[in-house]
């Protein structure tokens, strides 16, 4: 039997899953709670559905959280702290959020008696991955301190089920999810950017890394199919398009041509990575994931092209915080 949530706290509610996670619940009848800090639910605010109660805070906050978390059923943790440059030049901030705030989150739910979380992890578990496509067996061996605190994350998730039987978990590892709502330091916005600007997309790198794109409407509809059902309970998904993998070359050639901008406009191959919040150690050359697992338990299948995804993120325009554009360091209560 599916489970029976009258109500759901989503972390990290304003960002680009968590939008479409909470707009979907809505239509499922769920009362939803979102909680995120005060700068992301400013940027979205206008989209929020007026059913959903709205809570600011950071997980770092065990206060505001235990208000949030009062009579919800289950929790979809979604907040992270993001961004390449951001994570690696602050290390240990990334390592606070994203592990004790993860944690927070955890002690909180047991002790509201929460039946089930669902936790956001990230196909950067796996780093340069040994086989493609990955598939939830391909052994995680994470390059950077964001992928460790991810794996820490889903072994908290692990060690809270043992430690207390009546806790139910499941790991969702997303691979590359794009929409609306998304900041622009990400690839696809980024590429939008700059062919509106009239300038090209930049590609570091040789353009023949492989990736795959999954709109967040479909993560999201992934993750919630999971959150429902019991046969989810101490499962690894994979949520990602593996039937529509692309190189970055591809990609930028496509928003060029999405954009209307292809008799102007050509990739701009950087073949280095200097100046640029990547390096080549740390880049992934080739990982696209297998959602055959997802597919079987969960039923999950992407109904939305990388292409109809895209035009999608171009005709709702893209988001543009401080840090995103700004070497400037914000703190945490800025953003998450």
């Amino acid at each position: 039997m599916p489970y029976e949530l009258k109500k759901v706290l989503v972390t990290g509610g304003a960002g680009c899953i968590g939008m479409q996670v909470c707009k979907e619940l809505v239509r499922r009848g769920v009362s939803v709670v979102l909680f995120d800090l005060r700068g992301q639910i400013a940027r979205v605010e206008s989209s929020i559905d007026p059913k959903i109660d709205i809570y600011y805070g950071s997980i770092l906050d065990c206060s505001s959280l235990r208000d949030a978390l009062a009579g919800c059923d289950a929790v979809v943790h979604l907040a992270a702290y993001l961004g390449v440059r951001r994570t690696e030049t602050n290390k240990l901030r990334c390592l606070e959020i994203n592990v004790n705030g993860t944690q927070n989150v955890l002690d909180i739910a047991i002790q509201h008696r929460v039946k089930k979380i669902i936790f956001a992890s990230s196909s950067e578990v796996y780093g340069e991955p040994l086989e493609n496509p990955v598939t939830e067996k391909t052994r995680t061996h994470g390059k950077t301190v964001y992928a460790v605190t991810k794996m820490t994350g889903e072994e908290l998730c692990q060690a809270y089920a043992q430690r207390y039987p009546e806790f139910n978990y499941t790991i969702m590892r997303f691979f590359n999810t794009y929409g609306p709502f998304q900041i622009a330091q990400f690839v696809i916005p980024k590429f939008i950017r700059n062919c509106l600007e009239g300038k090209p997309p930049v590609v570091y790198g040789d353009g023949k890394q492989v990736r795959s794109y999954c709109y967040s409407q479909d993560s999201a509809r992934g993750l919630l199919d999971a959150l429902f059902n019991p046969k989810a309970d101490g499962e690894v998904f994979n949520i990602g398009n593996s039937g529509d993998p692309l190189t970055l070359l591809e990609l930028a050639q496509m928003i060029i041509r999405l954009c209307g901008k292809e008799d102007k406009l050509e990739p701009k191959i950087q073949n280095q990575f200097a100046n640029t919040d990547r390096t080549k150690e740390r880049e992934i050359f080739e990982r696209f994931c297998d959602t055959a697992k997802a597919r079987e338990i969960l039923g999950f299948e992407p109904r939305i092209s990388t292409e109809e995804g895209v035009k999608h993120v171009i005709e709702h325009g893209i988001i543009y915080p401080k840090w995103a554009t700004s070497d400037v360091d914000y703190t945490i209560d800025e953003w998450l």
